[in-house]
């Protein structure tokens, strides 16, 4: 149920596949559910929760590979998802949620919402969301299974890899986007079993944005979008799009790039819902 406890709190929902790391805050009477991008955690809602938490009471969870969550299948899919959000709605005796995605995490939503969920949603927020129109270079989804089968054969030797991949960057044969990439996601065992994990799970939460925003209309759900005029990875245009579709929104922009979630949009998302 909601509560009025000293916030933020963390805790873990226990699932047949694991330990689903949330965090807490807030004391609203109304229940948000966020859910991260690639490479963050629960920690990344902490800039924009003091917007949202007198009216509601903000649940953000970490995604399988992600934070400290404990994920024991290789994958996870849609139903998986599907059973986290049922587990927090069971948690705090709720029937309704909003939702908020950012990055990976507006694709999963916008795939929720068209799947599972949009008979019990009261307002959707989606900032710098994946799933609309992705910079094919950061599009982990879209990397065909030979390549992802192959870089995890040849990730058996971290090392030999490491060396190659230095040796081809220093002879100007790989951009530094892709070397910067390399280097950061691929350093550890853990940042390896993330990157795959998540490629092989993401490639299955593809929304149709057609029924998606047929279901958002159907439905009445009103629908609150942030964007960055930089955004290299999240490209506006299909942002915009998307929104024409929508009988129900509100279109923002910041002159920002891809990372989106900060103080500053905190500021903006605290007037808007004055």
């Amino acid at each position: 149920m909601l509560t009025n406890s000293t916030l933020p709190k963390s805790f873990f929902l226990p699932l047949e596949q694991g330990k689903i790391e949330c965090l807490q805050f807030g004391n609203g009477t109304k229940l948000l559910i966020c859910i991260h991008g690639f490479g963050d955690s629960v920690n990344l809602f902490r800039h924009i929760a003091p917007a949202w938490e007198k009216e509601y009471t903000i649940v953000a969870f970490s995604l399988p590979f992600h934070g400290k969550t404990e994920w024991t299948p290789s994958y996870y899919s849609s139903r998986n998802i599907k059973s986290i959000i049922e587990a927090i709605l069971l948690e705090y005796k709720q029937e309704r949620f909003s939702i908020l995605g950012y990055s990976m995490g507006g694709k999963i939503t916008m795939y929720c919402v068209q799947k599972y969920f949009s008979d019990k949603i009261d307002r959707l927020i989606l900032c710098a969301s994946d799933g609309l129109k992705t910079h094919i270079l950061y599009d982990v989804s879209k990397l065909p299974r030979w390549y992802l089968e192959s870089m995890m054969l040849l990730m058996r030797f971290p090392k030999a890899m490491f060396k190659l991949v230095g040796w081809i960057y220093k002879r100007g044969w790989l951009s530094k986007f892709l070397y910067d990439f390399f280097m950061n996601h691929f350093e550890t065992k853990e940042q390896r079993r993330r990157f795959f994990g998540t490629a092989t799970s993401s490639r299955y939460m593809q929304p149709d944005l057609k029924e998606v925003a047929s279901k958002i209309n159907q439905r009445k759900i009103p629908v609150d979008m942030y964007f960055g005029e930089r955004d290299e990875v999240i490209l506006l245009d299909g942002a915009i799009k998307f929104s024409k579709q929508l009988d129900n929104v509100r279109f923002f922009t910041l002159p920002k790039g891809h990372l989106l979630i900060d103080e500053d949009l905190c500021d903006i998302m605290m007037e808007d819902n004055q």
